[in-house]
């Protein structure tokens, strides 16, 4: 398996285990859907990644230009009614900034977070995803 390949497995119940490189993901359904409720369900991890890969670029700005961002929060409000068929999903990403974060640093620092890889792969790219059965090519979904 390359550093670059996620690798899944089961190790029981509708707990799933992931390998990324040397770390280990685990998700799990809440209890009502049949799960045991140990971690996050994948749509909560599919969220974490929008708000996380959010918050890194803003961090990364705010170090380049020598800000405090320790007291900055971000939210992520799903605004998705239906979660399979949505085909317009709406989020709102919220942003609480202290006082002493220089104004004119907002508007630079917001265009830089909102240029980050996942949600140009959801608003920008066109993705596809094939399926393989034992090599052989079963299904495909394209945006």
């Amino acid at each position: 398996m390359s550093e670059e390949n996620l690798k899944l497995t089961f190790p029981g119940g509708l707990v799933t285990k992931t390998k990324i490189g040397e770390t280990t993901l685990i998700t799990d359904y809440p209890e009502e859907r049949g799960g045991n409720g140990i971690s996050f369900n994948p749509w909560k991890v599919f969220l974490s990644a929008i708000l996380t890969c959010q918050g890194v670029n803003l961090a990364k700005y705010c170090q380049a230009h020598n800000l405090d961002y320790s007291d900055i929060e971000l939210e992520l409000e799903a605004k998705v009614e239906d979660t399979r068929r949505d085909e317009f999903p709406e989020y709102d990403l919220k942003v609480t900034i202290p006082d002493n974060l220089p104004e004119d640093s907002i508007a630079d620092m917001v265009q830089s977070f909102m240029d980050c890889p996942v949600v140009n792969h959801l608003t920008e790219l066109k993705p596809i995803m094939k399926t393989y059965v034992n090599g052989e090519l079963m299904g495909e979904k394209r945006r």
